[in-house]
């Protein structure tokens, strides 16, 4: 069982889970031509909160995640909601392909999760349909405090070369910017911000 699927119950319940959602949402709805015709895959998609919320928005979404956990959870939400153009689907990118194309994929917090950033990317562009777009929300490079000592994954990144890597896996009008701040009140009683960016991309 992975650590995902010991937190997915309990997911909904931290307030900055949908505060973030809604932020990058927003900032994904002002800066794309979303519309009711595209189909659309959110990777690594926790129980929804995003795609749920970019749901009116688009045609159809296939929310993707490789924790057994979080996809019940998915479930549960959609039958709840009656949400007929949302699907739940437990896979891993990382370790399988799907020919399956889509007009939009997006994630958040997702990437600093993935070992190899070219390999995904590269996937990423062989799914996208000719137009289609990618939007990609994530920690800006930190000092390892966000997830603290354990953490196997990357400590945020440096959006200008994740733009270097996704120009060369062919994605083209490469672009970002802040969209969202994670505030945490260390063990000092000190406030940490964690700031959050939305690169977005092209095929």
């Amino acid at each position: 069982m992975s650590s995902f699927d010991n937190v997915a119950r309990t997911w909904d319940e931290n307030p900055i889970h949908m505060d973030r959602s809604l932020a990058i949402a927003s900032k994904i709805e002002e800066n794309l031509p979303l519309n009711t015709s595209m189909k659309a895959l959110e990777y690594g998609a926790g129980t929804g909160i995003l795609s749920f919320l970019l749901s009116a928005k688009l045609g159809h979404i296939t929310m993707m995640d490789s924790s057994a956990e979080m996809v019940k959870v998915m479930e549960e939400k959609i039958s709840a909601r009656s949400a007929s153009n949302l699907v739940s689907v437990h896979f891993d990118l990382e370790c399988e392909k799907t020919e399956e194309k889509f007009d939009f994929i997006f994630n958040q917090m997702v990437l600093h999760h993935i070992s190899s950033i070219e390999s995904i990317f590269e996937q990423f562009y062989q799914m996208l349909l000719p137009g289609g777009w990618l939007a990609i929300a994530d920690l800006y490079l930190e000092d390892g405090s966000f997830h603290g000592d354990g953490f196997n994954g990357h400590k945020g990144f440096n959006p200008e070369q994740l733009k270097l890597l996704l120009i060369q896996s062919g994605f083209e009008k490469v672009s970002f910017e802040e969209c969202y701040v994670v505030r945490r009140v260390s063990g000092e009683n000190e406030t940490k911000s964690y700031p959050v960016f939305l690169l977005i991309a092209t095929k």
